[in-house]
């Protein structure tokens, strides 16, 4: 495999500094100092027309004088010089660069221009750079420290990627008291190149990180940050702090689904989606980054307590009980032994009081029993400063304890300062992270514990996809939506958002307009009473604020009164409106009926975002609704009903009858397919949305709508990419079966195991190099909840008395050099020499293609001979893999 196209940015063997000095005021001055004095091993040259040498150095006019060509270039020059620099870069063969230099984007429109030129002549010479406007990079495992920060971070296993070069200053000025050791630091600054996404991927593979934290201020390209999120957080805890979680002034929303969905909700839903555990403040980041340093793992969210004082014990309790972990109960056992060792009056549950006398003897029991205990997942100690309790003593009794069960994390909270400073400076240099405060401690103990419970929600998959509806209409829809925008209107009409839900399946009450008392007696009559009508009017989007709003119409008489009234009060609300009239629909409320909400908003960041809640003309009062980013799949649409208070009146309640659950997850998959085939759609709105045990049924719709950017990139308003629908064929084998090759999905889980399962012992052994009988969960999802974006999968499927079978399945991942992909291919043993394996493989180097790949690789056992032939007739070379006698690598051109 290719190395990461990053490699030599963060693991370079020579930096040359554009701008190096003596000068420890001047960033070129500073940077060249610390990869000097830091312990850089490899050469560092500097570079600079108004220096013969630099700390007894050669240093050279320019860095096409250079001898050589350096890994990594460090710019610390006017930014008036770097686009220019860039270009000499390019030209010198260098790949990676580093522009600290300000007066970019940041400074205005002038800087902006600047910034735009840089990215240019880096994009035409295959650079990519960090920054500019930024502090630099730090790699401490390999003694590079790139910035101008007055002290290196201590080396460990943590990575830090921030918007904020504070911050990164902060975090290395605070981390070696609290023994806190970095991998990786990196500031990005403007992020103009190398964003999030680029730096996740290529620390989700670097062996030096164990965990990774983020400080968000802005995210350039979502669908890089949403896929690099989601590689990352399957392979080590992620930790999001993001500024900016509150917007300045509500800006006007055309339905209520724009008025409720804010854009940080839709960057918590972008998070989740990822299984990323999300910090609120900075402390929080900072507990989170201590927590994760000792290496420590939860396998659950069940929390014991031992503690010297009741009060701090009441106090973590109520923040665990705010965050959802829970205070386990404890096994009689463990009860018991806690009874033998502790006095009479000790409070026999968790947390467990040990009391203010307790020795340090006491606390190493304690905490062994509780490690002990099968329902502990994580236990946090606690010490308030007394006269019977030696902190010092006991720090060393907690450490000893904690070594009799490694697997499990112990956090400290000593409380206090100068009594308890020295026992905190010990338990930190054993590895047990100690807090100041019981909340600070049980938070930093939440973000293991939701790490797991996020990859535990990852591990669902949902069942086998069943969807006998037509297909949707897409370009009937987009049909009504151009003829609006083509009448200059960006609102559609009550029929014309009906229309286009319908063309997706989306079923809603009919409608029908009137612009006189006559035509809505006509349609009342027509539909059958009793009838809702409301005003027609393009300028008026919320009908109940102007009284535009009439039910339960039970007669003609009440139509023609309700038409006059209507009419008269809403030219009265909004003279400045056009009033066309009204619409007449049959009333559609019933018994067992809940008044629900559904809609889409664009993010300006992250595209689409789909809400669900609690409806009627009270929800942007209530506020009870929750956020998910599309594509949906049947698990991702019930945890998204599953996330509102309303969801508890959706199955029986009282007299109420449960509503189909179901087909009201059906219709949040349909709004997903909505969302994905139309970039018009800026809002959409169904309020209310009744919902019963018969039927689920759009009552009212808004849809506001524009004219999308044109692009050559398919799906491009979405942050994760849809199901690529496109790549699916047909075709007929040559025993007259009909063949499917198409896209793997989420809901092919069980015919995906069940092929694994169904493969002799020999193709799985040549699949997979090593035996194995089955998927295991992990691999499950990993094999069917793919990143269309950066990688595919081809099945093959056939369909038997009715159900789909998996017959073959040909896959790819790009590699980290973004130029090549290693591909698999298996075929079942009973469907072999029937050209299947051609048809996926060709099938796969057309994505392969169309994802702008140059080549193809993969690995072959040499005892694979079919697999050889066909690789040879498909037009790839063939070698002996240079470090395994038993493989052969191939490769072939795209």
């Amino acid at each position: 495999m290719k190395p990461h196209r990053l490699e030599k940015m963060f693991n370079p063997e020579s930096v040359a500094v554009l701008g190096a000095n003596e000068d420890l005021t001047s960033v070129g001055g500073r940077v060249f100092h610390n990869l000097i004095e830091h312990g850089f091993a490899g050469p560092v040259i500097p570079v600079n027309p108004r220096h013969e040498r630099v700390r007894d150095r050669p240093c050279f006019k320019s860095i096409l004088d250079v001898d050589g060509d350096p890994d990594l270039a460090v710019i610390a020059t006017p930014a008036r010089t770097v686009p220019e620099i860039i270009r000499q870069c390019g030209e010198k063969g260098i790949g990676s660069v580093l522009v600290l230099s300000a007066g970019f984007g940041e400074t205005g429109e002038a800087g902006a221009r600047l910034e735009a030129e840089i990215t240019d002549a880096a994009r035409h010479a295959g650079i990519r750079f960090v920054g500019p406007n930024c502090l630099g990079i730090m790699r401490p495992v390999h003694g590079l420290n790139a910035t101008f920060l007055g002290a290196a971070a201590p080396a460990g296993k943590l990575a830090l990627v921030s918007q904020s070069g504070a911050l990164c200053a902060a975090i290395t000025d605070w981390a070696s008291e609290h023994h806190l050791g970095f991998s990786t630091i990196v500031s990005l600054g403007n992020a103009t190149n190398v964003g999030f996404g680029d730096l996740l991927d290529y620390l989700a593979g670097d062996p030096k990180s164990d965990a990774i934290l983020l400080y968000v201020e802005g995210i350039n390209d979502a669908r890089a940050f949403t896929s690099g999120l989601r590689v990352a957080a399957r392979a080590k805890p992620v930790i999001v702090l993001k500024a900016g979680r509150h917007e300045r002034g509500s800006q006007a929303a055309s339905t209520h689904t724009g008025a409720l969905v804010g854009s940080d909700e839709v960057f918590d839903a972008a998070l989740e989606r990822a299984g990323v555990v999300r910090a609120m403040t900075f402390g929080q980041l900072f507990a989170a980054a201590e927590m994760l340093s000792t290496g420590k793992r939860a396998r659950g969210r069940r929390l014991a307590i031992v503690t010297n004082g009741g009060g701090v014990g009441v106090l973590a309790t109520d923040r665990a009980e705010d965050l959802g972990i829970s205070l386990t109960e404890l096994e009689p056992k463990t009860l018991a032994t806690l009874d033998a060792m502790l006095p009479p009056y000790w409070s026999h549950g968790n947390p467990v009081d040990i009391l203010g006398d307790a020795s340090a003897e006491t606390y190493g029991a304690a905490v062994a029993a509780c490690l002990e205990d099968k329902n502990v997942d994580g236990l946090i100690v606690m010490l308030t400063p007394q006269a019977m309790t030696g902190p010092d003593d006991a720090a060393r009794a907690i450490v000893e304890a904690a070594k009799t069960n490694t697997s499990k994390p112990v956090l400290a909270c000593f409380m206090g300062e100068s009594s308890v400073a020295g026992a905190r400076t010990y338990l930190s240099e054993n590895g047990i992270a100690d807090f100041t405060t019981p909340e600070r401690a049980v938070e930093a103990f939440s973000y293991l514990a939701r790490h797991r419970l996020n990859q535990e929600l990852l591990l669902q998959t949902p069942g086998p996809f069943s969807d006998d509806r037509k297909p949707p209409d897409v370009e009937g829809a987009r049909m009504i939506i151009e003829a609006a925008l083509a009448d200059g209107r960006t609102q559609l009409s009550d029929i014309e958002s009906k229309a286009v839900l319908s063309a997706f399946g989306i079923h809603c009450t009919q409608t029908i307009e009137a612009e006189n008392a006559a035509e809505a007696l006509v349609a009342a009559q027509t539909l059958g009473f009793p009838v809702a009508m409301k005003i027609s009017s393009p300028q008026i989007t919320h009908k109940s604020d102007v009284g535009g709003v009439r039910t339960n119409l039970a007669s003609g008489a009440d139509v023609r009164v309700a038409f006059e009234g209507m009419v008269a009060d809403a030219r009265k609300a909004r003279p400045d409106a056009e009033i066309r009239g009204v619409t007449i629909e049959r009333m559609a409320s019933g018994h067992d009926t809940r008044e629900l909400m559904a809609g889409v908003k664009s993010d300006p960041v992250f595209g689409p975002a789909i809400s669900f809640g609690a409806g009627g003309t009270m929800a942007e009062v209530l506020r009870d609704y929750g956020v998910a980013i599309p594509p949906l799949n049947r698990v991702l649409a019930s945890r998204l009903i599953g996330r509102t208070r309303v969801a508890r009146l959706l199955g029986p309640f009282r007299n109420l009858r449960a509503i189909d659950r179901t087909a009201m997850e059906d219709l949040l998959l349909r709004l997903s397919d909505l969302t994905c085939e139309l970039p018009h759609v800026e809002e959409l709105d169904i309020n209310p949305l009744f919902a019963s045990e018969s039927e689920i049924i759009a009552v009212d719709a808004r849809i506001k709508v524009h004219r999308p950017p044109v692009t050559l990139v398919p799906y491009a308003h979405m942050a994760i990419h849809p199901y690529p629908a496109h790549l699916a064929e047909t075709s007929v084998l040559p025993d007259g079966t009909q063949l499917t090759i198409r896209p793997i999905r989420p809901e092919d889980a069980e015919i995906e195991q069940a092929f694994v399962r169904g493969l002799s012992p020999q193709a799985r052994y040549f699949r997979f190099m090593h035996s194995i009988e089955e998927l295991t969960p992990e691999m499950l999802v990993r094999f069917t909840q793919i990143d269309y974006s950066r990688e595919m999968a081809l099945i093959a499927v056939v369909n038997e008395g009715g159900k789909d079978e998996q017959i073959g399945v040909a896959r790819y991942v790009i590699n980290p050099d973004g130029e090549s992909c290693e591909f698999a291919i298996v075929v079942s043993d009973r469907h072999r020499k029937q050209g299947i394996g051609s048809l996926l493989m060709k099938g796969l180097m057309e994505s392969a293609r169309y994802h702008g790949l140059k080549t193809i690789e993969g690995a072959v056992l040499a005892d694979n001979r079919d697999m050889l032939a066909l690789m040879k007739s498909l037009g790839f070379s063939v070698k002996h893999a240079t470090d395994d006698e038993s493989l052969r690598a191939v490769e072939r051109w795209l």
